[in-house]
This record gives C-alpha cells, structure tokens and sequence, in this order.
C-alpha cells in the first residue's frame, strides 16, 4: 500500500473513532435553579369617592341623601375589610358633621338608597373576597333629623370618612 493511501486510511478511521463517541462517554454536570415567587395580598384604591353632598330642612323636617362611591381592586381570594373612621363620632353608630362649633349627626350606608347595612365608625365591615379586578364601593349619607344636640344654623357642614382596607390570606 502506498504511504499516501496508507496515511489516508489510518486518518479516516481517527476520524470515524472521534465521530462515533456517543453522548454517554461525555462528561457533563447540572446546575439546578430554584425559582420561587411569591405574590402578596394588597388592595388598590383605583378612584376616590367624590364628594358626598346631602341637605336638610330642620323646620319640615325634610332629609336629602347624597351618594357616591368608589372603586377598589384586591388580590384574587384575598379576605378583605373596610373600616370607616371620623374625628367626629355620635355615639357608637353616626358620624357628625360640623360648621362653627355645632353638629351635624348623619348616617353612612354601604347602599345607595340608605336603606341597608348602615356602616359604624371605627367598625369593620367584611367585603366579598378580592377578584384582582376593580370593584365599586357605594356610600349613602342621611342626615339625622331629630336633632339631638338643638336647633341647627344654616351653614356648610363638613366632616372627612376615611375607609381603610384591611386585606390577609
């Protein structure tokens, strides 16, 4: 056989030898990742309340309620509640409005016609379970019409709610 063909041939099975090693010769070793994410209960407060305007006649006595709402997002299964406090309480159950140094005594309900669940300061109310999508909180406002602390003035009476979510698994 000639040097050249010889030479050809032993290349050509060194190839074939290299070519032909299976993946279970190799050597290989893993790194494992560990991906761990947590997602966390919250509430949003997406849009405020507007502003709650409602009147009274305190020589009828004729009562107008005002209404507004606002709209809210919590985590999906989230257990939620919202609590509503004021500076100016009546007693356990009404809030009160004031304008120069006299009270307005007024009720919140979690309905727009004043008709049902009436909210109490400072006491929590449970909501249904967050979706992760936007939900309306409605608010109805009364005034009291038997005035317990006298005659009233003509006047602007304010007072400021706020609502504070209590969110958990």
């Amino acid at each position: 056989m000639n040097h050249t063909l010889k030479s050809l041939t032993v290349a050509g099975a060194a190839l074939f030898a290299v070519g032909s090693m299976s993946p279970a010769d190799a050597a290989t070793n893993q790194a494992i990742l560990t991906v761990n994410a947590t997602v966390t209960n919250n509430c949003d407060v997406l849009t405020q309340p507007a502003t709650l305007t409602m009147s009274l006649n305190t020589i009828q006595p004729i009562r107008t309620l005002g209404t507004s709402s606002f709209t809210y997002a919590c985590t999906n299964g989230a257990s939620v509640s919202v609590t509503p406090t004021s500076e100016y309480n009546y007693g356990c159950c009404d809030f009160e409005a004031q304008y120069n140094g006299n009270d307005l005594i007024f009720s919140l309900y979690n309905d727009l016609a004043c008709a049902t669940n009436e909210l109490s300061p400072g006491t929590s109310e449970s909501l249904s379970a967050g979706t992760g999508s936007s939900q309306t909180y409605d608010i109805c406002g009364i005034p009291y019409s038997g005035q317990a602390v006298g005659p009233l003035p003509a006047g602007m009476y304010t007072d400021t709610v706020t609502f504070t979510f209590n969110f958990g698994p």
